[in-house]
């Protein structure tokens, strides 16, 4: 005996199974399309190493392993022998690359384990080489003082320079009055001292006339 089922969108009726079934189905496609398009063709391929040789993988099974991996991925980490590693989605793609390209004898899988070894270990080597990134960025911004254009250099002159330069600059401003005040000095100057000539020969021009007259 079977049990029936109508579909509440189109009206067909059918074996209850084939629902449940077609349920399955669309929870596995909605799980694969939530996975990074980067990954999809790989963990499609991926997903074929648990199927068993005599017949199809399951639709339940399809939706768990995907749901399951999908929250590991999306976490940005893997957590194997209680130590926790960075999983960008750089090192899954290292990950399932190398899985499938030397896939275990073992087949078919029973869960991700092997997987997330193989990915612990991806972890390790991206960390390694974004430490050497770093340690070569840190000897490449040592070097680059000796590169640097003279603004650069001006900027970082000590406090002695600068207080000099500041006296150097008040100093021209103090003597720039006096410099300027020197021309009429001296004209004042030379006028007092020719202004008593200028008088006694006025007197002597008046003697001498009165003289004549």
């Amino acid at each position: 005996m079977t049990l029936k089922a109508t579909c509440p969108e189109c009206g067909m009726s059918g074996d209850m199974a084939a629902f449940v079934t077609q349920g399955e189905h669309n929870q596995a496609l909605a799980a694969a399309l939530e996975m990074p398009a980067l990954l999809s063709s790989r963990i499609v391929r991926y997903l074929g190493m648990f199927r068993p040789a005599s017949r199809a993988l399951a639709s339940a099974k399809s939706a768990r392993l995907l749901g399951e991996l999908k929250e590991t991925i999306t976490s940005g980490v893997i957590e194997r022998k209680g130590i926790t590693r960075e999983a960008p989605l750089r090192v899954w793609v290292m990950a399932l690359d190398q899985l499938l390209e030397r896939p275990p004898s073992n087949l078919p899988l029973s869960g991700h384990g092997y997987l997330y070894e193989v990915v612990a270990n991806c972890a390790d080597r991206h960390a390694g080489d974004v430490e050497k990134q770093r340690e070569e960025a840190k000897r490449s911004g040592a070097k680059a003082p000796a590169n640097r254009p003279p603004s650069a250099a001006f900027q970082e002159r000590s406090t002695d320079d600068v207080l000099a330069e500041h006296r150097r600059m008040a100093e021209r401003q103090a003597n720039a009055p006096r410099t300027q005040k020197v021309p009429s000095q001296t004209a004042k100057a030379n006028e007092q001292a020719n202004a008593p000539k200028r008088l006694s020969d006025l007197l002597k021009g008046a003697a001498n006339q009165g003289d004549q007259q």
